[in-house]
């Protein structure tokens, strides 16, 4: 891969400029506009996902992603990136894919995330000038040759009425879910009350059900979900917690109020920001068909089970380069343009 090496070199220096202790003062500065412009994006949780790709962009992830690709195709395509707003920074796995085949992005950021990107877009550049002019940030897409877009599933609608003639990977919304046996213990159920209420549950990677076996004691579950809930302090949240606390009050849902986050019996995947659904199960094995038989709807299974399709609780914010978004290999569909 030798015609990869100053990308790869590229993106391991964005990674340590990451890792750094002291963030320099734009960086800091963009962080704050950023909260500024969308307050659900708080300098913690922007931080975080910084931190995030800090540890994912390593030489020795890169490697093993890339391993897999022969970047043999010569072909220059224009490919439209349209990207999410729901979590920080959360479009730049797609530019990465980009970056590393030979093709050109246009990218519209989201209207809630429109700094980050671009920021880092510019220091990888410092790094590698060969990166320049390989992206173009644009309020519109339109003259591309293929589309990556993420999104509500109104907007993919719209976004797939548009380009419906053209290649392209559509993301609309997925949840994440947790499967419990009973028998985790209090660091387990810790990591999982991360997955659930990081970035206050918006990611499609967000636990937003988990599935309890009959007769689940969900005491020590509650105590730990209580004492993190109780840390939120964001109004919008909150507001969030009130009106979906009144609203099951009305409709006389079987629900707990567990701190700043609401428990609901529903077999449902999707919740409301600041709620949690739950189902009990019998059976291990019809509980993971019922699972698989919903996997358009699904982002992330997470629990303590060897099967593949399950991840470690604590994981589910934190993908690897090669856990691609809905199950689509982004550089696959790069490579076959």
């Amino acid at each position: 891969m030798n015609h990869l090496d100053k990308k790869i070199r590229a993106f391991i220096k964005l990674g340590k400029y990451l890792q750094k202790e002291e963030i320099d003062t734009k960086l800091h500065n963009l962080i704050i506009e950023t909260e500024n412009n969308n307050r659900w994006f708080t300098y913690k949780n922007t931080l975080q996902a910084l931190k995030i790709w800090a540890d994912t962009l390593t030489k020795k992830n890169i490697l093993k992603w890339l391993s897999k690709y022969s970047f043999n195709n010569e072909k220059i395509k224009i490919i439209g990136i349209i990207m999410a707003g729901n979590i920080p920074i959360v479009g730049f796995h797609d530019l990465i894919c980009v970056l590393f085949t030979k093709h050109i992005a246009v990218v519209k950021t989201s209207s809630s995330d429109p700094f980050l990107i671009p920021f880092l877009y510019d220091i990888l550049v410092k790094f590698e000038p060969e990166l320049g002019k390989r992206v173009i940030f644009k309020d519109k897409i339109d003259f591309v040759d293929a589309v990556i877009a993420t999104g509500n599933n109104i907007t993919i609608r719209n976004i797939n009425d548009k380009f419906n003639s053209y290649p392209c990977i559509l993301r609309g919304a997925r949840n994440s879910v947790a499967v419990l046996n009973g028998n985790e213990s209090t660091k387990d159920l810790k990591l999982l009350s991360d997955d659930i209420l990081g970035y206050y549950g918006f990611g499609c990677r967000s636990v937003t059900k988990i599935y309890v076996p009959n007769n689940y004691n969900f005491t020590l579950l509650k105590k730990i979900l209580s004492k993190k809930s109780e840390l939120i302090t964001l109004s919008d949240y909150l507001n969030n917690f009130k009106k979906n606390k009144a609203i099951n009050e009305i409709i006389e849902s079987k629900f707990h109020i567990v701190g700043k986050l609401i428990l609901i019996e529903d077999k449902s995947i999707n919740a409301e920001i600041s709620s949690l659904n739950y189902e009990y199960y019998d059976n291990k094995d019809s509980l993971i068909n019922e699972i698989n038989s919903n996997n358009k709807f699904i982002q992330c299974v997470v629990g303590n089970n060897s099967q593949n399709r399950f991840i470690k609780f604590g994981e589910a914010h934190k993908p690897n380069l090669w856990s691609y978004a809905d199950n689509i290999d982004t550089i696959e569909f790069l490579l076959s343009l």
